[in-house]
């Protein structure tokens, strides 16, 4: 069963505009949510300048064992990651 466990809204410039923990259990404070906004921003950028494929928006998904980790772009260009 999917479930969203937080949610992170993200600037062009990589700034953390908004973030939300649905989940009740390992609640992250505010330095680590602003470094994996951070973190996020930075390999979604750099995925899209190292890709062979021309006109690739970046990193859509990151599968690990625990969670899924989803990149959502509006049409004004921000990055918005779900796990």
């Amino acid at each position: 069963m999917a479930a969203i466990y937080s949610l992170f809204i993200i600037n062009k410039s990589g700034g953390l505009i908004f973030y939300k923990d649905y989940g009740s259990s390992g609640r992250m404070d505010t330095n680590d949510s602003l470094r994996l906004a951070s973190l996020w921003h930075s390999m979604h950028a750099i995925s899209q300048q190292l890709s062979p494929v021309v006109g690739c928006s970046g990193i859509e998904l990151l599968e690990a064992d625990n969670f899924d980790l989803h990149c959502f772009q509006s049409l004004t260009g921000w990055t918005s990651p779900t796990a």
